[in-house]
């Protein structure tokens, strides 16, 4: 199972044109592709750019076509942050395992 924590977004301040939401000055920026799930935990969209001033930006989120009728005005959106496994470096080390690769080479 991959750890995820859930952060909010933010609520939605306007539509755009061709039907995203955009959401004003998030707590966090999230990464462009991100997961955006309600308060009901549906996901019903993903993270699709971010633009505007650097102290105060704008996230627009893709929304699915079922939502995109949906979802009103001011509905706060949650982000699903996934946590990188915890991928451990292997140590090279010269220990039994190359004597014995040093022992079969020898035979």
């Amino acid at each position: 199972m991959i750890p995820s924590r859930i952060k909010k977004l933010g609520s939605i301040v306007h539509f755009s044109d061709i039907g995203n939401a955009i959401i004003y000055n998030p707590g966090k920026l999230p990464k462009i592709g991100s997961n955006v799930v309600n308060e009901n935990m549906e996901h019903i969209g993903n993270v699709f750019d971010i633009f505007g001033p650097v102290k105060k930006p704008y996230v627009s989120v893709k929304l699915k076509p079922q939502f995109k009728d949906k979802i009103p005005k001011d509905t706060v959106l949650y982000i699903i942050d996934r946590k990188p496994l915890d991928v451990r470096q292997k140590k090279i080390t010269k220990g039994k395992k190359s004597r014995k690769l040093q022992n079969t080479k020898q035979n």
